[in-house]
């Protein structure tokens, strides 16, 4: 049976400690940004503008719809609408138009108010610092652990960081799996 000299694997594995520190140093400074977030965005929300209507057709009168009954398909093709259908359909467009008008002129003032207020920059910090969070999970999976405590910080950086909810967890369990093996081949 072989010893193993487990002194060497601990001291490899610094390298995962240290990474673990720096991650839960992202960690509080990510939920810190996402304090400022919260606090900007209430203080915003009070001189946000009141959200317009959402526009809905309205049914069409009755007197119009009787018109557009009686179009027939050679009408439609060269676009010979009654009177009183191409009015109605003239006032439906203008009052989408001018619902439309009030929607971009919510959302501009809304923008301004984010951008001079400090949501837009806030919400920056925020990314950055989440950003700065996954590539340490990534340089976490990439360095090598070479003892089960090893392993442990990176199942907690996978948990940390939600791993399984993204598209591809692989990566994270594929290390581990890859360290498992390399453990279990020195200890055989």
């Amino acid at each position: 049976m072989n010893m193993v000299n487990h002194s060497h694997f601990e001291s490899t594995d610094t390298e995962l400690f240290r990474l673990e520190k720096e991650l839960e140093q992202a960690r509080t400074r990510r939920e810190r940004a996402a304090k400022v977030c919260r606090k900007v965005r209430r203080r915003c929300e009070k001189l946000y503008p009141p959200r317009p209507s959402a526009w809905k057709e309205p049914d069409m009168p009755e007197d119009v719809r009787t018109a557009f009954n009686a179009m027939t398909i050679a009408d439609m093709a060269h676009n010979k609408r009654p009177a009183i259908y191409a009015a109605w359909s003239k006032q439906i467009e203008e009052q989408k138009a001018e619902n439309k008008a009030l929607q971009d002129a919510r959302t501009a003032k809304w923008e301004e108010i984010n951008r001079e207020d400090g949501v837009d920059a806030a919400e920056e910090a925020f990314n950055a610092i989440c950003d700065e969070e996954w590539e340490i999970g990534k340089r976490i999976c990439a360095v090598p652990a070479h003892t089960l405590e090893g392993m442990t910080v990176k199942l907690r950086v996978s948990d940390m960081l939600g791993l399984e909810d993204f598209g591809d967890p692989n990566a994270a369990f594929l290390s581990i799996a890859t360290d498992i093996r390399r453990l279990a081949a020195r200890l055989s």
